[in-house]
């Protein structure tokens, strides 16, 4: 695939103040991986270090979706997970990519946004839509920065929230042995089969009060029957808005970074 770079903006020390204005922090980027365009954002986190940097890629949710570059920075995961690297000074390049609003990251249920579906903020269908998948353009770009860029293969990591969980749950499943461990908050997997997900380390979170929960916890306990590694985290009492918002802790945000894929 063709993997072409542009940057559009400057990047900004973070150091100064916690209260940073992250698209100021972040460097604007477009990669063209075949005749797609993907917008994301960029920072590389402990410069100063020597070592070959790690991933981490944070996918967004639906609110998130949309081609302006900038809106999928607002979910609260960002900044948690920025806040964790630069603490404990640990060098990775930090990419958020954009997902257009007429697919998703996992190729089901895109944002309710047009094309007569409900607007935003209103409930998603109950059974799957299937749409576009930009899973393939995550799994080029993280391609991209291990071949061109010396980044660690052996240290990839996937952080995703709401539709962003859904598509950490299908990459793992489209890519198993790929990422060194992922976290899913408030997500869901509408595939078929569990044996590729059992590959990978996976924390996940998961309010109880959010729809179809007794089917993830079943989902949970075939993947450790299969010997998966999974740390399923329930959030008691939390709806679906609350579990994403609250789910990336320094304690989990470590939980995911502490592995290490062999190579």
């Amino acid at each position: 695939m063709l993997f072409v770079f542009c940057a559009a903006c400057g990047l900004e020390s973070y150091a100064q103040s916690k209260s940073a204005d992250l698209l100021n922090v972040f460097v604007e980027r477009t990669a063209k991986v075949g005749k797609k365009k993907l917008k994301f954002r960029e920072v590389l986190t402990a410069q100063q270090d020597t070592a070959a940097p790690a991933i981490v890629i944070f996918l967004h949710g639906g609110s998130g979706a949309g081609n302006d570059n900038k809106r999928q920075m607002e979910t609260h995961g960002v900044m948690h997970i920025y806040d964790y690297l630069n603490e404990h000074a640990i060098k990775a390049y930090f990419l958020v990519p954009q997902c257009d609003d007429d697919a998703s990251w996992s190729g089901f249920n895109p944002p309710p946004r047009h094309r007569g579906r409900p607007s935003p903020g209103m409930q998603r269908p109950q059974e799957p839509v299937k749409c576009p998948s930009y899973n393939k353009y995550v799994k080029a770009l993280a391609d991209h920065y291990v071949r061109e860029l010396g980044a660690d293969s052996t240290r990839i990591y996937v952080f995703g929230a709401s539709m962003g969980g859904d598509g950490v749950w299908h990459l793992i499943n489209d890519y198993p042995q790929y990422f060194a461990a992922v976290m899913a908050a408030a997500g869901a997997y509408r595939g078929f089969g569990l044996s590729n997900i059992a590959h990978t380390p996976i924390l996940c979170t998961k309010g109880t009060r959010e729809r179809k929960y007794q089917e993830y916890v079943q989902t949970i306990e075939d993947i450790k029957l299969l010997g998966g590694e999974v740390n399923f985290q329930p959030l008691k009492n939390y709806d679906h808005r609350s579990t994403v918002d609250e789910s990336f802790t320094s304690e989990r945000i470590e939980w995911v970074l502490s592995h290490k894929r062999k190579p």
